[in-house]
C-alpha cells in the first residue's frame, strides 16, 4: 500500500498487515505469515483512500492494552483482503477522538467508502469481547 512504511512496533499510527514473516519458512521453503506492523506514513491520505478501514484505538499509557492489541491481531488476520486494521494511539490522536465523539478507549472506528463512519461504542457495553466486535462488523456487512 502506498501510506504503509517499514515495519514499526513504537510508532503512534501503524497497520497490521498479514504478510510473510521475513527470513522465516518452513522446511518446504514455503514462507510463514504473521501480522506486520507497518508504519503509516500518510495517516489523512489512508483515511480517504477509499478502502474499508477499522480503526483501533488504545492508550499507550494504559499498560492492560496488551490483551486487546493480541485479540485484534487475530481479527487483523481474519478480515484479511477484507479491510485494513489500523492502531492508533488516542495521546496521539486527539483530533480523531473528538471526531468521532470518542470519550475512551479501546474504540473501534468502521470506515467504508461512500458510508457513514460507524463507532463500536464500547462504553455502551458493561462488558465486551472480540466475538461482540466481529458481530458489530457483521452487521455491517463484513463476514
Amino acid at each position: 500500500m502506498d501510506y504503509l512504511g517499514d515495519y514499526s512496533y513504537s510508532e503512534n499510527a501503524v497497520c497490521m498487515v498479514y504478510e510473510p514473516v521475513e527470513d522465516e519458512v518452513d522446511d518446504s521453503g514455503n514462507p510463514f505469515y504473521g501480522i506486520q506492523y507497518r508504519e503509516i506514513t500518510d495517516l489523512n491520505g489512508l483515511l480517504v483512500s477509499g478502502n474499508t478501514l477499522l480503526i483501533y484505538f488504545y492508550s499507550s499509557m494504559d499498560t492492560r492494552g496488551a490483551e486487546i492489541t493480541a485479540s485484534v491481531e487475530d481479527l487483523a488476520q481474519l478480515y484479511d483482503g477484507k479491510l485494513n486494521v489500523i492502531m492508533l494511539d488516542a495521546i496521539e490522536h486527539r483530533e480523531l477522538l473528538e471526531k468521532y465523539n470518542i470519550n475512551a478507549v479501546p474504540e473501534f472506528v468502521l470506515i467504508r467508502a461512500g458510508q457513514p463512519d460507524q463507532v463500536f461504542g464500547s462504553t455502551s457495553y458493561d462488558y465486551w469481547t472480540m466475538n461482540d466486535v466481529v458481530s458489530w462488523l457483521k452487521s455491517y456487512g463484513l463476514n
